[in-house]
């Protein structure tokens, strides 16, 4: 159950195994079913998740009121509301299991104890939210600059076999695109 997320903490940190043992005391495991809202907008993201299994999309609702999708998150990642873990803003965000999910759950509360007890975990915690911001950034930058094909592909790269796991509408959402233009899509490039 916890191997997934020792592998990653150990290629970003030189840590031994005793202690992630003893930093898993504060993390909880939790299942979530396709379709439950791990965060609700306007909720208060109070936890750092890791993804043993399943599939995540974070949407939000955009200024004509439609819901769009703005990030997945697949196993092996690291999942929280960004934007709202150091100031305690509430989410603009929904998290929603589109698989039956299992995840690694810490409390933020107990942040500043793991970091005291463990300062390595400081230097992990500050990689991901780097990782994550970088995340961020890249998808705004590639609805700027790339065309709705290029971003299905990149998509499609960064996701390989979850194109079938992704509902159409998330995906057309994430593309900003309407599912129908979708559907012509995929049919233009599986004939090429």
């Amino acid at each position: 159950m916890y191997s997934q997320v020792i592998n990653y903490i150990k290629q970003r940190i030189e840590i031994s195994d005793k202690e992630i043992e003893d930093s898993l005391q504060y993390a909880e495991f939790k299942k979530y079913a396709k379709g439950d809202y791990i965060l609700r907008a306007g909720e208060y993201c109070r936890f750092i998740g890791f993804l043993n299994k399943g599939f995540i999309v974070t949407t939000f609702t955009d200024e004509t009121g439609n819901e769009k999708a703005s990030e997945f998150k697949h196993e092996g990642c690291f999942f929280t509301y960004t934007e709202g873990l150091a100031n305690n803003n509430p989410s603009h965000k929904n998290f929603i299991a589109i698989e039956d999910c299992e995840a690694l759950v810490l409390n933020k509360e107990y942040l500043p104890l793991l970091f005291k007890t463990n300062p390595k975990f400081e230097t992990l915690f500050s990689q991901i939210l780097a990782e994550e911001l970088r995340i961020v950034l890249l998808n705004e930058q590639s609805r700027k600059v790339q065309s709705v094909e290029e971003r299905y592909l990149a998509l499609e790269h960064t996701f390989p076999n979850a194109l079938q796991r992704i509902p159409v509408k998330y995906m057309a959402g994430y593309l900003g695109i309407e599912a129908p233009s979708l559907s012509r899509l995929r049919r233009r490039l599986a004939g090429k």
